[in-house]
């Protein structure tokens, strides 16, 4: 068609053509996950059952898009759609992860360096194909949009329709199609774009609640210092480092086959101190956003809220009130509302500090500045590092550090073979395990001044290529082992066992056991030596491991 002036125009279709065309678009082309994941659980041996789901998908996709298929908001709404399952789709196929309101948490936590590292040409591509040229296409079709009541007509009817056949195919096949959601509850969070608009309204929700902020909750309010700096030679200083996106199995501690952990090996060999390795600690989360959070505030993962534990004392709120001075230095995104009420710092070096990234030596350096004027007061430190953060992996090291080659060198970790991935990740496991060295180094350098230990615990796991899954975030009750079993080792001075009256061989026969992010908020304020009512004797590790 032509108009006046020669130029051409696209015809003009009625709303109800472009949702169906979407809806078909989107169900057919931006599903991969979905539909891999239907023959993995179904197979074709129930075709039947397959069509029925992917009729269902569309049948939800199609009533999405009709209840915002009004005049002024249907192509808007329609860019959203196309961008979040564009960007879902990509993700999905590429890492594996699963949409859900973590993981989009997870997206709106991430800081800048995070989200480069994520970028590749391939993401670059993918959007060109799957949101580019469809909006092009969308913005370049006019509407002929029905008058008067024939508006409303035209914008329930599809939505009468879709809600009916929808009820005709629960009522028809329940039992089978519940089964099937019930068994493989990962199949809602690969439903694309459902998934993405699920994941906003529910944490838009949360942020909706958190415009009404609960009442802070104070917790230990009786706390107090049970074995004083009075009654010991020299004050406490116990170091935490909060790992990142370390998993348990690729220790050399816990029995990897590459020794990943040799500095920790010799510290397990070596006298003038206690190495404690605790190989059974699972994770409160498989992502940062929930677990650092977790890991530090009272309620145990079964019982975690962050609404609550984001307003209400953590251990460290404790230990503060308790007297002892708590200091949080910060080489990753942030401590997620940890470190609020406590002095921050984020240490910057020359020498360490080059590009988008710091060493995590730079940590170190920052200890030494904040310790240099020795006091009579207990010190806890956390240094947030950070660690293994992927998908860069082959980042986290420098070329003298690299000792399983060759590595993966780029953030498309689908297109690597998985051993040069796991090679680049090892790399940076050695790099965590050099810190932790350099950490107990430095802590015998201060024993003049200090009864020294150290703790790592790292915040979540990570997924390696294995079952085509990448990185982490999985849903907890669908994560693999990978994701939330992670790696804790805790290193004691002669002086701050025999000060604080700890029984080593005693923690030795506890670390066996399974455990928990649960055990850190007791077992912190225990090793602190801090007495309050707010601790759980049955999840505080040190409890029974006290010398009279």
């Amino acid at each position: 068609m032509h108009s006046g002036t020669g130029r051409f125009q696209w015809p003009a279709i009625k709303p109800h053509w472009l949702v169906l065309i979407s809806a078909l678009a989107l169900t057919a082309l931006y599903n991969v996950p979905f539909y891999t994941a239907i023959d993995r659980y179904v197979g074709f041996d129930q075709p039947m059952l397959m069509f029925k789901l992917a009729f269902l998908l569309l049948l939800v996709n199609h009533l999405l898009i009709s209840l915002f298929s009004a005049r002024f908001i249907l192509k808007p709404v329609l860019v959203f759609l196309f961008l979040s399952a564009a960007l879902s789709g990509y993700f999905m196929n590429a890492y594996g992860v699963l949409i859900d309101k973590h993981m989009l948490q997870n997206v709106f936590e991430t800081d800048v360096q995070e989200a480069r590292g994520l970028l590749s040409l391939g993401l670059l591509v993918h959007m060109a194909l799957f949101f580019v040229i469809p909006i092009v296409l969308l913005f370049l079709v006019r509407m002929s949009w029905p008058a008067g009541l024939k508006r409303v007509t035209h914008w329930l009817a599809p939505i009468i329709v879709d809600i009916a056949l929808i009820l005709v195919l629960a009522l028809t096949s329940y039992q089978e199609m519940a089964s099937t959601f019930r068994n493989h509850r990962d199949i809602k969070d690969l439903v694309v774009p459902v998934n993405s608009v699920a994941a906003l309204a529910s944490l838009g929700s949360k942020v909706a609640a958190a415009q009404f902020p609960q009442e802070y909750q104070q917790v230990g309010l009786d706390a107090t210092v049970s074995l004083p700096v009075s009654d010991r030679t020299k004050p406490n200083l116990v170091v935490f480092v909060l790992g990142e996106t370390a998993r348990a199995d690729h220790f050399g501690l816990n029995g990897y086959q590459r020794n990943t952990t040799p500095e920790l090996s010799k510290l397990a060999r070596q006298s003038g101190g206690t190495l404690v390795n605790f190989p059974r600690v699972s994770s409160c989360g498989t992502a940062t956003a929930l677990s650092v959070p977790c890991m530090f505030s009272w309620l145990g993962r079964s019982d975690y809220d962050e609404a609550v534990a984001k307003n209400s004392d953590n251990f460290l709120d404790v230990m503060t009130r308790s007297g002892i001075v708590s200091i949080w230095l910060d080489n990753n995104s942030g401590c997620k509302g940890m470190c609020d009420r406590i002095p921050t710092v984020r240490p910057e070096d020359t020498d360490l500090c080059q590009g988008e990234y710091c060493d995590d030596l730079v940590l170190l350096r920052g200890a030494h500045q904040q310790l240099d004027a020795a006091d009579n007061n207990d010190h806890f430190m956390v240094l947030h590092q950070l660690g293994s953060h992927g998908p860069e992996y082959y980042k986290r090291s420098k070329p003298d550090q690299k000792k399983f080659l060759p590595e993966c060198q780029s953030n498309q970790l689908q297109s690597c073979d998985q051993q040069a991935i796991i090679n680049a990740y090892d790399d940076s496991i050695l790099v965590t395990d050099r810190l932790l060295g350099e950490t107990v180094r430095m802590l015998k350098s201060m024993q003049a001044d200090y009864n020294t230990a150290l703790v790592y615990v790292s915040d979540h796991g990570e997924s390696l290529g294995e079952g085509g899954i990448y990185l982490h975030g999985i849903p907890y009750m669908l994560a693999p082992e990978a994701q939330t079993h992670v790696p804790m080792v805790v290193w004691l001075s002669d002086g701050f066992r025999m000060e604080n009256r700890i029984d080593a061989e005693c923690v030795n026969r506890i670390a066996s056991q399974p455990l928990s992010h649960d055990n850190l908020f007791s077992s912190m304020l225990g090793l602190m030596n801090v007495k309050t009512d707010a601790i759980k004797p049955s999840l505080n590790i040190f409890e029974d491991c006290r010398t009279t």
